[in-house]
């Protein structure tokens, strides 16, 4: 199934007065979108509505400020809602119009040309949204503060591989959490359950082989954790046995969990690590 997006404009005159009116939260709103491409109302309400005394509250000062800025034309919807426990407009699927695109766009980088959108891709960025939304809420607790997170194309990093091959990882998220006592450093893989157990194996030899060039050791001072989010737990367990299968994937590299474990694995990665003992086994230890 293909969404097409429509091709909207503003000139240059109008740009500047558009930049004029945001508020530092509508800068940020179209930053986030700009960051992630897609995004729910609901997604946008938790991250920057957060201090209304209700979620319904919450989402009714979203939908304002989203409004308004679809009038201006600095955003825009999609024709279909995402599917799920959401209903009516917190369901809503934003994204940038052309003039947002060029509001926030870098200068000198190249316009991203709105084109038709497929259903899995859309929902594996929705997915890669609601992960760093996650990460955003948790550290409102207190747990953690979210000094860095990269999307791709940025988390990418091209490298040659020790059989002088070229390769390229392709995190779908890079996230850095720090306390006061330390930091946590996470290449974080979405999987939808569209790829099949070899897929992800092969990916996971991608990311000992560049661990293994110590690149990402010397732009991180360590090498990431690899933390695999997957839709069930019997697909969590299928890709850690065969990572165990595997003695040159290095398993403790790579930790396995489902979205709704999280917080979790945050707080106990190990506990969620390819060859980590299973939960009776730890508490008789």
């Amino acid at each position: 199934m293909m969404m097409r997006l429509p091709r909207t404009g503003a000139g240059p005159s109008k740009l500047v007065l558009l930049r004029t009116e945001l508020s530092v939260r509508d800068e940020r709103i179209l930053t986030f979108l700009n960051q992630h491409r897609y995004a729910t109302t609901t997604h946008l309400r938790d991250v920057f509505f957060a201090e209304h005394a209700t979620p319904t509250a919450g989402t009714r000062a979203c939908i304002r400020v989203l409004h308004r800025l679809l009038h201006n034309r600095l955003i825009a919807r999609l024709e279909r809602r995402v599917g799920g426990t959401a209903r009516g407009s917190a369901a809503t699927i934003w994204y940038l119009d052309a003039a947002g695109e060029r509001l926030t766009r870098p200068e000198g980088s190249r316009r991203r040309r709105f084109a038709a959108v497929s259903t899995p891709f859309l929902a594996h960025t929705l997915a890669v949204t609601d992960t760093h939304v996650a990460l955003i809420a948790r550290a409102r607790t207190g747990a953690f503060e979210v000094e860095r997170v990269d999307l791709e194309p940025d988390t990418w990093r091209p490298f040659v591989t020790s059989a002088g091959t070229a390769a390229i990882l392709k995190p779908d998220l890079y996230a850095d959490l720090a306390t006061p006592e330390y930091d946590d450093h996470w290449y974080v893989e979405i999987d939808l359950g569209t790829e099949s157990i070899p897929v992800l194996l092969a990916k996971c030899r991608t990311y000992a082989a560049y661990k293994a060039t110590g690149r990402a050791q010397a732009e991180h001072g360590v090498f990431p954790r690899v933390l695999w989010l997957l839709p069930t737990q019997a697909r969590v367990d299928r890709l850690r046995a065969a990572i165990q299968a595997a003695p040159e994937l290095g398993d403790r590299l790579f930790v396995c969990a489902t979205p709704g474990q999280l917080t979790e694995v945050l707080e106990d990665p190990d506990a969620f690590a390819a060859g980590a003992v299973d939960t009776e086994e730890r508490r008789r230890r």
